[in-house]
């Protein structure tokens, strides 16, 4: 069983699909400018600490956090390693410009239920994006 300082081994960011992302470690004395966001690309930044919840930001201008959950890995306990390891995961809500409802055009005349279920939808979000991290 592995140290319950060890963080979860894998990570996984939703938005809507699971998608694998790139892991590149940075240290506090790594130049900042390392994580700048190149064209086409977002980066979250995810602080683990052993003593604290940990925290996942977004410094990518079109992707926003929502959640960070540690869920079973399924499946990982089947790898053998000598080396032990935390087989949970990581998995990263976040929302994209691509994945927020669209905004309708001012003369489009939608029914009031839908147009009800699209500031719900909206709210929804605001509401989840806003409380992330908990305090």
């Amino acid at each position: 069983m592995p140290a319950p300082t060890h963080p979860p081994f894998y990570i996984l960011c939703a938005s809507p699909a699971l998608v694998h992302p790139t892991i590149q470690y940075h240290y506090k004395d790594d130049p900042p400018r390392a994580l700048v966001p190149q064209p086409n690309e977002h980066v979250l930044v995810l602080d683990y600490h052993p003593e604290t919840p940990p925290i996942v930001q977004s410094i990518s201008p079109s992707l926003s956090v929502t959640g960070l959950r540690v869920e079973e890995a399924p499946g990982a306990a089947a790898e053998t390693t000598d080396v032990p390891r935390n087989d949970r995961m990581f998995i990263i809500d976040t929302t994209t410009a691509q994945d927020r409802p669209m905004e309708s055009s001012m003369t489009e005349r939608k029914p009031p239920h839908a147009v009800l279920a699209q500031f719900k939808q909206r709210n929804t979000l605001l509401r989840r994006t806003l409380l992330y991290p908990p305090k």
